[in-house]
């Protein structure tokens, strides 16, 4: 049985950004952009003390995503070129875990909820059903953060249990939500996955 289409999302105020996969030209514009996006938000999973500010590091994280098959980087950029958001898909290295594409996004938050993260977890969405490598995606979200996980359950990400003080921010333990999509008929379907709620 075929997945069933992507969902369409509640009207927004579209930002004008173009969406396209990471060359390694980019390596500066993405390293603004994430010294922009790990300062302003608690909700990902790296922070600024994580970041390597060098730009040779981006230069070499995005040739990674364009040296493996099953791995993938996307920027939205606005006309100006300036990245206001990403979204990547990392394939399982190991022979059992191959299936799965880890699944992350990020946008600048004066860009939230303006169809930009909709956008890219749908171009990566459909690029991992079109490849035929990966059969399921999953994501990590804070379990305070309701918007995204709304968001991901309108893709239709299912929730899949509940990660008790996964994630250190300062000095307090968040708890995270893993979600998951079949990409094609797996061993359990989503519309009868049981989400386990925060």
């Amino acid at each position: 049985m075929a997945p069933p289409p992507l969902a369409q999302p509640p009207a927004l105020d579209l930002e004008p950004c173009s969406l396209r996969g990471a060359t390694p030209g980019d390596a500066e514009a993405l390293r603004a952009f994430k010294r922009q996006a790990l300062g302003e938000t608690e909700y990902l999973l790296q922070g600024l003390e994580d970041f390597d500010d060098r730009i040779e590091s981006e230069r070499d994280l995005i040739g990674r995503f364009l040296s493996q098959p099953n791995c993938r980087l996307w920027l939205a950029a606005l006309p100006s070129g300036r990245v206001i958001g990403l979204a990547s898909v990392v394939g399982g290295h190991l022979h059992r875990t191959n299936h799965v594409g880890t699944m992350s996004v990020a946008v600048l938050r004066r860009h939230w909820r303006r169809g930009v993260a909709s956008r890219l977890m749908r171009t990566a969405m459909e690029w991992a059903r079109d490849g035929g490598a990966l059969h399921k995606l999953t994501l990590q979200v804070h379990a305070s953060n309701h918007a995204a996980r709304e968001l991901y359950r309108h893709l239709g990400f299912v929730e899949e249990g509940l990660l008790r003080g996964e994630a250190r921010v300062g000095q307090n333990y968040e708890d995270l939500v893993p979600m998951g999509l079949w990409l094609s008929k797996g061993p359990v379907q989503n519309s009868d996955q049981v989400g386990l709620g925060a």
